[in-house]
């Protein structure tokens, strides 16, 4: 307390000059003078003008928090609105699981990819079953809307598939309902090529491709794809289908093993 008023003491005149000032403008303020009610309107617009800069950067400053907010909720919405697309998505390929499942005369089991590319040679991906669950080498697989692959490895719990678009795979097929058969092979973007078609066979575009049941891994009359182009050259002795496939292969996410195709 000592010290407080030393200090008072030293510095009586500041102190004397703040409490002048304070009941000066107590005084201005309560006066009803019309000259001080104009003075007290001219200090109002002064003390505006300079306060404006600091209501300006207060609102600068609410206005990017505002913005932070916003482009916070945005994220949380985009992100949640991707998660229902990929839940749509998956449930409609439940749906299209379960319907092949009732119709189909096949021994099929399904099944979950759980990884793509593992094998550094040829395209393929992995799947979560295997020995345990009746997969062997050779088995055919495939989506609701057709062929895929094949199983070419086999763990007890996993096994790999080669893909269709892999460049060493082969498929017999026939296209219906002309009957031509011939050997599939991949070319690009879900398109593949079947050669050697006989030139006086009628074919058209559209027409459904299936497997033609010439093969010991494949049964027939499995889905494959439709015919999109139709090359019939006059210096040619045969012609050449292309065709799409009618699976999304870089879409995979669940698709099928048949076990027994007798």
């Amino acid at each position: 307390m000592h010290r407080f008023y030393i200090a008072l003491v030293r510095n009586k005149d500041h102190v004397a000059f703040f409490f002048a000032i304070i009941l000066s403008i107590t005084l201005l303020l309560s006066n009803q003078n019309q000259k001080m009610i104009v003075v007290r309107g001219f200090a109002l617009q002064v003390f505006n003008i300079i306060y404006s800069p600091v209501s300006w950067t207060k609102s600068i400053l609410l206005v990017e928090e505002e913005n932070m907010l916003l482009n916070e909720k945005l994220l949380l919405l985009t992100l949640q609105n991707e998660k229902m697309v990929a839940m749509e998505s998956e449930n409609v390929e439940f749906k299209k699981m379960l319907g092949f499942l009732k119709e189909t005369p096949l021994e099929i089991l399904p099944a979950k990819v759980i990884n793509k590319g593992i094998h550094p040679n040829l395209l393929s991906v992995s799947l979560n079953v295997g020995k345990n669950e009746g997969v062997k080498v050779n088995q055919p697989a495939l989506t609701a809307n057709g062929v895929i692959g094949k199983v070419i490895e086999v763990g007890n719990h996993s096994c790999i598939v080669q893909l269709l678009s892999d460049l060493n795979y082969r498929l017999s097929v026939k296209i219906l309902p002309s009957g031509a058969t011939g050997i599939l092979q991949w070319l690009h973007d879900n398109n593949c090529e079947v050669k050697e078609v006989p030139k006086n066979v009628n074919i058209e575009i559209g027409d459904p491709v299936v497997t033609s049941g010439f093969s010991d891994i494949y049964p027939g009359g499995l889905p494959v794809g439709k015919v999109i182009a139709i090359f019939d050259e006059n210096w040619q002795s045969q012609k050449t289908i292309h065709l799409q496939i009618n699976s999304d292969l870089d879409g995979l996410q669940y698709l099928f093993i048949i076990t027994n195709s007798d």
